[in-house]
């Protein structure tokens, strides 16, 4: 008898697999007596064995968050090439093109490619436009074409990542700032010179 004893596993809390501490204090389902470790028990806020009435209840995904290719469809055309592949896919296996896996359509994914490529390019143009902000006489240039620039393509601009609008917004305010100081330093010159002479 005491071997049988000795040869039984050892019980585990069904929550995190492990064994009992001897000073650990054990939690008991009310209904099917599994045991578990106090924090456990209450961390899962209920029984972890499947068909316990104890069980905490599960909440189920609203509408919003499952994903379109789940409501009935198995498959969807690939933005880039057409063809079908399977509606989870974030590869097409046809032209090999990388994919988001909630579907699109052609001109959704061809919107999104070109801000992909044209993003280089306004990076750039940001880094460009504080150069230019800094240097002595390229304020009013930055100014002037840097806003144009940026008020034309400030909905990309802004879905850059790694500051890039911040950068658009800085080089205006400095060269703004340069000119209305260099302003007030001509206007003060000419004022002193009238007052000399």
């Amino acid at each position: 008898m005491s071997e049988q004893a000795a040869a039984a596993p050892e019980p585990l809390c069904a929550i995190c697999q492990s064994s009992f501490d001897v000073s650990e204090e054990v939690a008991r389902c009310p209904s099917c007596a599994a045991p578990y470790h106090s924090d456990c028990w209450d961390a899962n806020g209920g029984c972890a064995l499947y068909g316990c009435p104890m069980v905490p209840k599960t909440e189920g995904l609203k509408p919003l968050e499952i994903q379109p290719a789940f409501w009935g469809r198995e498959d969807k055309d690939c933005p880039k090439c057409g063809n079908k592949i399977l509606a989870m896919a974030v590869r097409c296996r046809h032209c090999g093109v990388q994919l988001e896996a909630t579907p699109v359509d052609q001109s959704a994914y061809a919107r999104k490619q070109a801000q992909k490529e044209r993003a280089p390019f306004l990076r750039r143009m940001s880094i460009i436009f504080m150069i230019l902000a800094i240097i002595p006489g390229g304020a009013l240039l930055t100014l002037t074409l840097g806003w144009w620039f940026y008020a034309r393509n400030r909905t990309a601009i802004r879905k850059l990542p790694g500051g890039a609008d911040g950068l658009y917004r800085i080089a205006i305010i400095v060269s703004a700032v340069e000119i209305v100081v260099s302003l007030i330093g001509v206007t003060t010159f000419s004022i002193i010179d009238r007052l000399v002479r």
